[in-house]
């Protein structure tokens, strides 16, 4: 789970573009409305800085000029649209959508599809029908609608996911927590030794722990127990399943393995 949710910061690589070049180019035409302060590429139109990649059928940026601290005036842009088979790569992660946005001077970027995916050859994917948002200014990242995490150890099941991010002692942007929250459908966590549900969630990737509230049930080889809390140290893969003063025990039913 420490893995996969990394790859979010792949919107926040493309988004630092304030201070950087943006080359734009596309197989057909590009058009500029100089009045409207605008420029649209058709045709598998692409957007580039340094090592950020963003494609997409048309791409439409927006600019203006913006007094630089030396006295002089830069045209610089503000809004970047992409629609259409919306590929973004940054690194070794990539994104796939419908639409993708970002506000530079917001610091918000938004990809969004059916499904709005992230993908990591090495940590792995998070998919969204709905959207997945950087807040910039906030730190953080929201996936909404049937959110499914993925990796080769862990899945988990979500209609919202909200990831916090920080900086390390050398000043390194980290993930700090993650939120999971459930709709109609609980929260669910599955791996290949037992599968989890509730109603919400938080992961600490520091400490690499999973806690799962409300309305717990931990399935097992066919065992099952029910609590109104359960944690997960994810590095001994040892779970505990606990009551609070609201439930008052915790249930379990066991069965005989036949041999």
């Amino acid at each position: 789970m420490k893995k996969y949710l990394i790859l979010l910061l792949t919107l926040i690589a493309f988004g630092n573009a304030q201070a950087q070049n943006i080359d734009i180019d596309a197989d057909n035409r590009i058009e500029w409305y100089q009045d409207e302060q605008k420029i649209i590429a058709i045709g598998n139109a692409v957007a580039v800085r340094e090592n950020a990649t963003l494609k997409g059928d048309i791409l439409t940026a927006l600019y203006e000029k913006v007094q630089l601290e030396d006295g002089t005036q830069k045209t610089q842009i503000q809004k970047i649209f992409s629609d259409g088979n919306v590929y973004l790569k940054m690194q070794d992660a990539s994104g796939s959508g419908s639409h993708f946005e970002y506000d530079l001077p917001l610091q918000k970027a938004t990809l969004t599809g059916s499904p709005a995916a992230l993908e990591n050859s090495k940590f792995g994917k998070v998919s969204a029908t709905n959207s997945i948002t950087y807040y910039g200014a906030e730190n953080k990242t929201i996936a909404i609608g049937d959110v499914i995490a993925q990796n080769p150890e862990y899945t988990v099941y979500a209609d919202k996911m909200i990831s916090y991010f920080d900086e390390d002692k050398q000043g390194k942007k980290r993930l700090n927590r993650v939120e999971i929250y459930a709709d109609e459908q609980p929260v669910k966590i599955v791996n290949n030794q037992a599968t989890v549900t509730g109603r919400r969630g938080t992961y600490f990737p520091i400490e690499n722990k999973l806690k799962i509230f409300e309305n717990v049930v931990m399935e097992q080889d066919g065992n099952i127990l029910k609590g109104d809390y359960a944690e997960t140290d994810l590095n001994t893969g040892i779970s505990r399943l606990l009551a609070t003063q609201k439930q008052g025990r915790v249930t379990g039913v066991f069965h005989n393995k036949k041999k």
